[in-house]
C-alpha cells in the first residue's frame, strides 16, 4: 500500500511537472480557464507542439472563443496537414459559425487525399445539410456507414433526413442501429423520439425523450440536490418543476401545470414552478395554484448553472422533475391533453389598453411574426422569405400587425414596401422581453400568423386563433393536425416540404371565416 501511495505521489508530481497534462487534466474538470494557462505554458517550451496546439483548439471552442480555436487547428494543421481530429474540429467549427462553403472547401481535398476516412464524409454530409443539400447529405451518410457499419452518428443523421422525407420505416430502422452500436447515443434516442412524436407513439417518445437531459448545454447543470419526482404520490411533497430549454419551450410544457397543481393539492402536497424571468409575472396569474420563481442562472467557462439559494426562502422542496418530463407522466395518449386550452391568462386591464389602442384600425387585427431569432444554417429552410410573406399580406384583410419580437425597421419596410400594405408596429414595447404586456397584446388580436417561434407558442396559450407556418412538420403535434400542448395553434403543414405557396394558401382559407 505504501508503495502504491508513492506511486501515486510520483505521478502527481509528475503532471504538476508536465503542463500539458495539467491542462488536460483540468480541461475535463470543466475548468477550461485554468486549462488554457497550462496549455501555454506547455505550448511557450514548444511553439509548434500540435497535442498542444490541439488541446488548446478545443479549450478554446468548449469556451466559446470561436477566432482563437479557428487559429489553433489551423496551426495544428500546418504542422499535421493530414491530422484528421483537427480537420474534422475545424469544420465543425466553421459549421457552428455558418461558414458552410469554408467547411467546404476545408473538407473536399482531404476526403480526396483520405477517402476512407468515415469521419471525413460524415462532416462534409452536414456541411451539406445544412446548406440546404439534403441529397448530398445522404449520399455522404451512407459513404460514411459504407466504410463504418455501425457508426452511430452517421446512422443517426441519415436517419434524420430519412425521417424528414416521410420515410419513417427506415429512419427508425436506422435509429435502432445506431442505439445498438451505441446504446448512450443521446442525440439519436432523442431523435428517436421525435419519430415516435411524429407517428403518435407518446409513450416511446417520452421514454426516449429523457436522452435530452444528457445532451450538453441542453439542460442547465443543477445544484439542488433533490431526487427526481418519478409520478408517484404527491403526499407531503413540495414538488419542485425546474426550467429548461427556451421561452417557446418553456410555454409549451407549462401547459400541463394546472393539472400538476390540482393533482399536488388532493394528495396534500404542492409545487414549486421555475421559468425564465420575462414569463415570471405571466406564470404567477395563470397558476394561482402553484408558487412561480424566476431562475438564477449564470454561465461560466462554457458551462450553464442554474442555482437555487432562492429555494428555502420560498419554502423548499423535497422533489424534483424537468418541465419538460412532465409530459411524461401526464400526457401519454392525446385524448390525455385538454381541448380547448387557454391555460395563460393575460393581465385584463393591459388587454384592455392593446384594445384601445387598435380599436381605430380595420378587422380582422392578424399578428404576423416571419421568423425566429435564430436563423442560421438549416434552421434557415424553416422560415420563408419575406417576398413570400408580402405576397400573403398583400391579399390579407384587415390590419396586419407586426408580432415579430425583434422586427428590424427595415424588415417592416421591405415587407411593406412588398406587399403594399401598411404593417401596424405596436409602439412602447419590447415583443422580446415584456412577455406579460405581449401576451396581453397578442390576445387583443383576431388571429396570429407565425413561423414557428415562442411567440406562436405565446398567442395560442393565451387562446388566440393561431396558424403556424411550417416548412414540413411539427414533432409536437404528434402526427394532429393541432398542438395538443395549445390546441388553439393549427398546423399549416405542406404536402411537399418547403411549398409555402400550398401553406399560405391553406392560411389564407383558414382565415377567412374570421375575416367574414
Amino acid at each position: 500500500m505504501l508503495n502504491a501511495a508513492l506511486t501515486g505521489d510520483a505521478r502527481q508530481e509528475r503532471m504538476l511537472a508536465d503542463p500539458y497534462a495539467q491542462g488536460l487534466k483540468l480541461s475535463a474538470q470543466g475548468r477550461h480557464a485554468q486549462a488554457i494557462e497550462q496549455f501555454e505554458r506547455a505550448l511557450a517550451a514548444d511553439p509548434n507542439d500540435s497535442r498542444t496546439l490541439f488541446a488548446l483548439g478545443n479549450t478554446a471552442r468548449a469556451l466559446g472563443m470561436g477566432r482563437p480555436a479557428e487559429e489553433f487547428y489551423r496551426r495544428v494543421l500546418a504542422v499535421e496537414p493530414g491530422r484528421l481530429e483537427a480537420l474534422v474540429n475545424l469544420a465543425n467549427l466553421l459549421r457552428a459559425q455558418g461558414q458552410f462553403e469554408a467547411a467546404e472547401a476545408l473538407l473536399k481535398p482531404a476526403l480526396a487525399r483520405n477517402p476512407k476516412a468515415p469521419e471525413l464524409w460524415l462532416t462534409l454530409g452536414s456541411a451539406y445539410r445544412e446548406m440546404g443539400d439534403a441529397a448530398q447529405a445522404k449520399a455522404h451518410y451512407r459513404e460514411a456507414v459504407a466504410r463504418r457499419p455501425n457508426y452511430a452518428a452517421a446512422l443517426g443523421n441519415l436517419a434524420d433526413l430519412l425521417a424528414d422525407d416521410g420515410e419513417h420505416d427506415a429512419a427508425m430502422a436506422l435509429y435502432d442501429r445506431a442505439l445498438k452500436a451505441e446504446p448512450d447515443n443521446a442525440q439519436a434516442k432523442t431523435n428517436r423520439a421525435v419519430l415516435h412524436f411524429l407517428q403518435g407513439n407518446l409513450k416511446q417518445g417520452w421514454r426516449d425523450y429523457a436522452a435530452r437531459l444528457k445532451l450538453k448545454g441542453k439542460v442547465p447543470v443543477a445544484d439542488h440536490g433533490l431526487p427526481r419526482w418519478s409520478g408517484g404520490t404527491l403526499r407531503r411533497t413540495r414538488l419542485l418543476v425546474t426550467a429548461e430549454q427556451g421561452v417557446g419551450d418553456q410555454i409549451m410544457f407549462a401547459s400541463p401545470i394546472p393539472d400538476l397543481a390540482a393533482r399536488a393539492a388532493a394528495d396534500g402536497g404542492s409545487v414549486i414552478v421555475e421559468c425564465e424571468p420575462r414569463l415570471d409575472a405571466l406564470f404567477a396569474r395563470s397558476f394561482p395554484h402553484a408558487t412561480v420563481r424566476s431562475w438564477d442562472i449564470e454561465g461560466r467557462e462554457g458551462v450553464t448553472r442554474t442555482r437555487y439559494g432562492w429555494l428555502k426562502a420560498a419554502g423548499g422542496a423535497n422533489a424534483f422533475i424537468e418541465m419538460g418530463s412532465l409530459p411524461r407522466v401526464l400526457r401519454n395518449d392525446i385524448a390525455d391533453f385538454p381541448a380547448p386550452n387557454a391555460f395563460l391568462r393575460p393581465d385584463a386591464a393591459e388587454t384592455a389598453r392593446w384594445r384601445a389602442t387598435f380599436a381605430a384600425l380595420p378587422r380582422p387585427l392578424t399578428g404576423l411574426c416571419w421568423r425566429s431569432g435564430l436563423t442560421g444554417g438549416h434552421r434557415a429552410l424553416q422560415y420563408a422569405s419575406l417576398e413570400i410573406w408580402a405576397a400573403f399580406i398583400r391579399e390579407l384583410p384587415g390590419t396586419p400587425v407586426c408580432a415579430q419580437y425583434d422586427a428590424t425597421a427595415e424588415e417592416i419596410a421591405a415587407l411593406s414596401a412588398l406587399s403594399g400594405r401598411e404593417i401596424a408596429a405596436p409602439r412602447d414595447i419590447d415583443q422580446k422581453n415584456e412577455l406579460d404586456r405581449t401576451a396581453a397584446l397578442l390576445s387583443a388580436l383576431d388571429a396570429m400568423v407565425s413561423a414557428p417561434t415562442a411567440a406562436s407558442w405565446l398567442a395560442a396559450a393565451t387562446g388566440v386563433a393561431t396558424y403556424k407556418i411550417l416548412y414540413d412538420t411539427s414533432w409536437t403535434s404528434f402526427g394532429e393536425s393541432y398542438e395538443p400542448f395549445a390546441p388553439a395553434a393549427r398546423c399549416m403543414m405542406p404536402g411537399v416540404r418547403g411549398n409555402w405557396a400550398e401553406v399560405f394558401a391553406q392560411t389564407r382559407l383558414k382565415l377567412q371565416p374570421a375575416s367574414s
